[in-house]
């Protein structure tokens, strides 16, 4: 369950404020409450690739339907011009 604001800012306050702990062991504290408030608890990099993939594959999709309708219009285009010959 993700941690809200105010839990947050009360936490860091209790850290700032802890007597007879040195900057170091403060700077740890504060550095892993912020990755138990703001990261992922599990990250699941089998979920991530895949993802990734479908990614990749569309933008690939995508230029190849980009490069056919290029072709097409230089087809259109030289088409045009023989018929104004005409």
């Amino acid at each position: 369950m993700a941690m809200s604001a105010d839990e947050y800012k009360s936490m860091l306050a209790q850290i700032n404020a802890a007597a007879g702990v040195d900057e170091a062991t403060k700077a740890e504290q504060r550095k892993r409450l912020f990755e138990s408030a703001y990261t992922p608890s599990s990250f699941d990099m089998d979920e991530f690739e895949g993802l990734l993939g479908r990614l990749e594959g569309s933008k690939m999709k995508q230029q190849r339907q980009k490069s056919v309708e290029g072709r097409r219009d230089i087809m259109a285009g030289g088409l045009a011009g023989m018929m104004s010959n005409f």
